[in-house]
């Protein structure tokens, strides 16, 4: 399992891209492949320079997928052709040319038998229909079948894990899933206000994830109906990425990207990165990669990788019921005491045998705040409860912090910025503070703002709490501005 709590450790910072970098594969722990223009980048990601360039296509590439085994590469261009390379040899394999506008999309199936491309919406069947999808004999090259169906450009697509299922999202704002043996349609998925982005399956095959307009939904694929939304205040998400373990969600924000943990559905990191355009998790999800839309600055565009911290699940060496009890025996002693100390605060989780870090009672822990603020945002005064998140003043370090006075219900954009520390509470006044990279933003208009304050007097903000957060804001801004110096 995923201790959320360490720090993601950037790795390797990949430089000199020529246009947005559409496609970020990591072929394994040392190899990762990205879009520069017409070419694609195989990098050595011990020395982080460029190993090898493949260069057969004659305009921008728009997608890359990598096969299973680590074989073969293949790419989709606004030159109209898919391109597979053999990555032992660095060899082309061959050109697959039959769609007459450009391929925005290309995907293995997982026994990478199968190659599906998506495109524009120009080319018709004999009969007239709009097809924008085909799939691909990867021994053969044969031309199986099309898809018929989406009204504009496919953007995205993804087979299911047992590799039955195929997933397209396209411009006129809808998700379909494919029967891929028949070609039959068998849902379609509505639910975004604008064009998709990114379609995946979660490991298990019993979700479809897809980013767009309004943020990420989650399907269930059997009934394809809507299970949730996340990131809903997000005008527009463009892509995401799911761990092998199905656990973790990374997808784009504004100027960043966000870590969920997607059995508790909480926001669990923030990773900052200028307009993330793409991203992956390697195979064995050690690493995640990400690459961005900022081609055109004087340092070209940017890959980051960051390592992925993990903590080993330790089960089988633990006694789970005693586990179990002296977390019981925490909570109870919290609630007995029925105040939270900064001063005499301990790191619970050194208390805990099972030497595994968890979030306890997060889920209690934001039900209390919602209930103690009257289910608003005591910043911004925002009542959609879907949109607020349990805040720690004191970062989590345990049951102990899970405690009213130690928390805020915050929108989850405030939210992120309280824990980047570019925004904070005056201890003495209960005034927003906000640093002077938010100046200039629509951010301006929160600071001076006071904190409305609960209903529930026994859940105003701890002071001491308040007063560690601040100071910490106070040192942030102080950094920066010497920097900036």
């Amino acid at each position: 399992m995923f201790d959320l709590n360490q720090a993601w450790k950037c790795v390797a910072e990949l430089r000199g891209h020529s246009s947005w970098i559409y496609g970020v594969p990591i072929i394994s722990n040392a190899m990762l492949a990205s879009v520069s223009g017409s070419k694609i980048l195989l990098w050595n990601l011990n020395t982080q320079e460029i190993d090898y360039v493949f260069e057969e296509h004659t305009n921008v590439i728009l997608s890359l997928s990598l096969s299973s085994d680590n074989r073969i590469l293949t790419s989709g261009s606004l030159d109209k052709t898919v391109c597979l390379w053999n990555l032992e040899t660095k060899d082309l394999i061959c050109r697959l040319a039959k769609r007459k506008d450009p391929i925005n999309s290309v995907v293995f199936s997982p026994d990478n038998k199968l190659l599906a491309s998506g495109g524009e919406s120009k080319y018709r069947t004999a009969d007239g229909q709009k097809t924008t999808i085909y799939l691909w004999k990867v021994d053969s090259k044969e031309l199986v079948r099309t898809f018929v169906g989406h009204d504009l450009r496919v953007n995205t697509l993804a087979f299911s894990p047992d590799g039955q299922t195929l997933a397209s999202g396209s411009n006129d704002h809808t998700v379909r899933l494919w029967d891929v043996n028949s070609g039959r349609q068998l849902y379609i998925l509505e639910g975004h206000s604008s064009k998709i982005g990114t379609v995946a399956f979660t490991p298990d095959g019993g979700s479809l994830i897809s980013s767009g307009g309004g943020g990420i939904k989650v399907w269930n694929v059997q009934t394809g109906e809507l299970q949730q939304s996340l990131a809903e205040q997000s005008e527009y998400t463009r892509c995401f990425a799911i761990d092998p373990t199905g656990q973790l969600l990374a997808f784009e924000v504004h100027n960043g990207i966000e870590i969920w943990n997607l059995r508790s559905r909480e926001k669990a990191q923030y990773l900052d990165f200028m307009s993330p355009i793409s991203m992956n998790f390697s195979a064995d999800g050690k690493f995640l990669a990400s690459g961005d839309a900022t081609a055109f600055t004087e340092e070209g565009g940017l890959v980051k990788v960051w390592s992925v911290p993990t903590l080993e699940f330790v089960a089988d060496r633990v006694d789970q019921n005693s586990a179990s009890s002296e977390l019981a025996a925490e909570r109870q002693k919290i609630e007995s005491e029925g105040y939270f100390d900064v001063k005499t605060l301990e790191d619970a989780r050194r208390r805990i045998t099972a030497s595994i870090v968890q979030r306890q009672g997060q889920a209690e822990f934001r039900r209390k705040l919602l209930k103690s603020y009257g289910g608003r945002c005591p910043i911004t005064n925002c009542d959609v409860e879907s949109a607020i998140e349990a805040a720690h003043i004191i970062p989590y370090q345990g049951a102990e912090t899970n405690h009213p006075t130690n928390g805020l219900p915050l929108r989850a954009d405030i939210h992120t910025l309280f824990d980047l520390h570019l925004m904070s509470i005056q201890p003495d006044t209960y005034g927003v503070v906000i640093s002077p990279e938010l100046t200039s933003t629509c951010y301006q208009d929160l600071a001076g703002r006071k904190l409305i304050l609960p209903q529930d007097r026994n859940a105003v903000p701890d002071r001491n709490a308040l007063t560690k957060h601040h100071e910490t804001f106070l040192s942030k801004c102080k950094n920066s501005q010497s920097s900036a110096s």
